[in-house]
C-alpha cells in the first residue's frame, strides 16, 4: 500500500479557500528521489498544550469531500466539495489522535497561528488499489474519500499526510478553509429519508454513533429493511465486546431506497441502479465488496449524527470490505452475514489488520507490509529485532509463554505471538490462534482486539483510554 508520487502541485483558488495538492516522486522501492512538501505546508506537530474544544469548535461539523487521483507511482488529492453537517457526534476529548492508526492522517491548524487543533488517522481505499497490478501498469483512477471534523471557529488550514514504507508520515496536501466563506455548501440533502431509532444510547458527545444505510432496497422492500436494521443492530450489541459496552452505543438506521433491488455483481453481468454505488469485484477480487465513490453515502449518513458507517447490501452473496474510519460494508442475507459485519467493523472502526494468511490478494503483500517496518495496525506485529519488548502486545503476555507461540492446545486460548497474519505466513504475527479477525465464523474477537475495540470506545465516549 505504500506506493509512489509525482512531483506537481495544483492549485485550486476560489473565494477564501484555496486548495494545493503536493506531490513527491520516488523510485520503485520507495525511496524518495524527488523534495519534500516545504516546511510552510507542512507546520511542526509539538504542541505546547492539548487543546479545549469550546476555544475552537462549534456543535456542528466540516466534511471536507476530496477525489483521490492517481497510478501506482502518482499520488494526488484533489478538492470536490466542502460541506457543512448539522452535528458534529465525535469525540471532544482527544482532539488530537492517540492511536497513530491508518496509512493517512489528516491534521487541522488554526490559520493564525498555525497552531494544531485537531488530527485523525484514516486509511483509503485508493492506497490498496496503488499496489494492483492496473496501478503498476500506469492506468489511471480516482476515487472519492472524505475526512471530517467539527466546525472551527476560525479559518483553519487542513494538511493530509501520508504515511511512507518507513512508517513515518510524510506531508501530501493542503487546503486552506474559511468556515464563513459563502462557497461552503450548506445544503442538507435527501431529508425525505426516515432517520429509525434501532438502539437508544447516549447523546452524540457522550455515545459511539453508529448508523447503518442500506444498499439495494427499494421501497416495496421497506419491510425486510426494517426487519434486517433490527437484526444486526441487535447482533451488534449481542456480541461483545459491544454487548458489554452497549450503555455507550447508539445506533441509527436511515430508511434510504435505491430505484432497484440487490447490488451489482460485474462477473455475473448484474448491474444495478443502486443509491450507494455499492459493487463486488473491487480490483476484480469476486468478494470485495465496496465503494469506490462515497459522497451519496456521506450525504445520506449526515442525515443522523454518525462516528462510524455499515452499508448493509440486500444480497444473499458472500462479501464485504472496510476502510479504517472511511466505511464497512456488509451483506443482508449471506450464512455468515454477522462474521463479516463485525469483521469488517474491526477494520472501519478499530484499525484492526486482517490477520489470515491463506487468502489470494490482488496487491503486492510486501507494498502493504514492507519487510522491516512495523504494522500500525494494533493486532499485527514484524516483531522486529525478535525482541519481546517490541511486541505491542506484551503487557498481555504471560512471562512463562514462549515467543513465537507455537499453535498447540496447549496455548489455544493464550495470548502469545502467533506466526502468520496479514497474509503473510512468514514474517508478521497475531496475538492469539484464533480470533474474528483470522478465522470466518462463529469465533470471538482475541483478548488484543477486544482491547482495542475497547480503547476505541472509549475514545468516541470521552472516558479514559483502556490501552
Amino acid at each position: 500500500m505504500m506506493k509512489r508520487r509525482t512531483r506537481k502541485a495544483d492549485v485550486v483558488g476560489f473565494a477564501l479557500i484555496a486548495a494545493v495538492a503536493i506531490g513527491l516522486t520516488t523510485s520503485a522501492r520507495g525511496e524518495n528521489v524527488g523534495s519534500a512538501a516545504p516546511d510552510s505546508a507542512a507546520p511542526a506537530l509539538a504542541q505546547p498544550e492539548s487543546p479545549r474544544y469550546d476555544d475552537w469548535f462549534t456543535d456542528a461539523a466540516m466534511r471536507v469531500d476530496l477525489f483521490h487521483t492517481g497510478i501506482a507511482s502518482e499520488n494526488v488529492y484533489s478538492l470536490d466539495d466542502i460541506v457543512r453537517e448539522p452535528s458534529w457526534p465525535g469525540t471532544r476529548r482527544y482532539l488530537i489522535d492517540p492511536f497513530d492508526y491508518g496509512t493517512y492522517r489528516f491534521r487541522v491548524m488554526d490559520a493564525a497561528s498555525s497552531r494544531e487543533i485537531f488530527r485523525m488517522g484514516y486509511s483509503t481505499l485508493f492506497e490498496e488499489w496503488t499496489g494492483t497490478d492496473e496501478a503498476v501498469q500506469g492506468i489511471r483512477r480516482s476515487m472519492s474519500e472524505s475526512v471530517r471534523f467539527p466546525w472551527p471557529k476560525k479559518p483553519v488550514s487542513l494538511a493530509i499526510d501520508r504515511r511512507q514504507r518507513d512508517g513515518k508520515f510524510q506531508h501530501v496536501y493542503t487546503l486552506a478553509i474559511d468556515p464563513a466563506s459563502h462557497q461552503i455548501n450548506r445544503a442538507q440533502r435527501y431529508g425525505e429519508f426516515e432517520v429509525v431509532e434501532l438502539v437508544e444510547g447516549p447523546p452524540p458527545d457522550r455515545a459511539l454513533d453508529v448508523v447503518i444505510l442500506p444498499e439495494g432496497y427499494t421501497r416495496q422492500d421497506a419491510e425486510k429493511l426494517k426487519a434486517d436494521f433490527e437484526r444486526f443492530a441487535d447482533r451488534l450489541v449481542n456480541l461483545e465486546p459491544f454487548k458489554s459496552n452497549r450503555a455507550r452505543l447508539h445506533v441509527r438506521g436511515v430508511m434510504a431506497y435505491s430505484r432497484e433491488s440487490g447490488v451489482t455483481e460485474p462477473r455475473k453481468g448484474v448491474f444495478k441502479d443502486t443509491l450507494l454505488g455499492a459493487a463486488f469485484n473491487t480490483f476484480d477480487s469476486p468478494r470485495y465488496l465496496t465503494l469506490l465513490h462515497t459522497k451519496v453515502m456521506r450525504e445520506v449518513a449526515s442525515l443522523a449524527p454518525y462516528d462510524n458507517v455499515f452499508v448493509m447490501v440486500n444480497t444473499s452473496r458472500y462479501g464485504g470490505g472496510g476502510v479504517y474510519n472511511q466505511w464497512s460494508v456488509f451483506t443482508s442475507d449471506n450464512e455468515y452475514d454477522d462474521y463479516v459485519m463485525l469483521h469488517e467493523f474491526g477494520h472501519h472502526m478499530g484499525g484492526l489488520g486482517d490477520e489470515y494468511y491463506n487468502s489470494a490478494m490482488t496487491m503486492d503483500e510486501d507494498a502493504l507490509y514492507p519487510p522491516g517496518t512495523e504494522p500500525w495496525e494494533p493486532n499485527i506485529t514484524a516483531f522486529l529485532g525478535n525482541e519481546r519488548k517490541n511486541i505491542k502486545w506484551n503487557s498481555m503476555i504471560a512471562a512463562q509463554t514462549p515467543v513465537p507461540t507455537p499453535e498447540s492446545e496447549q496455548f489455544a486460548s493464550t495470548v502469545g505471538l502467533f506466526e502468520g497474519a496479514g497474509y503473510k505466513a512468514k514474517g508478521l504475527y497475531r496475538p492469539q490462534e484464533d480470533c474474528k479477525m483470522f478465522h470466518k465464523g462463529l469465533v470471538p474477537f482475541c483478548a488484543v482486539c477486544t482491547k482495542s475495540l475497547e480503547a476505541m470506545m472509549h475514545y468516541y465516549t470521552g472516558e479514559e483510554l483502556t490501552r
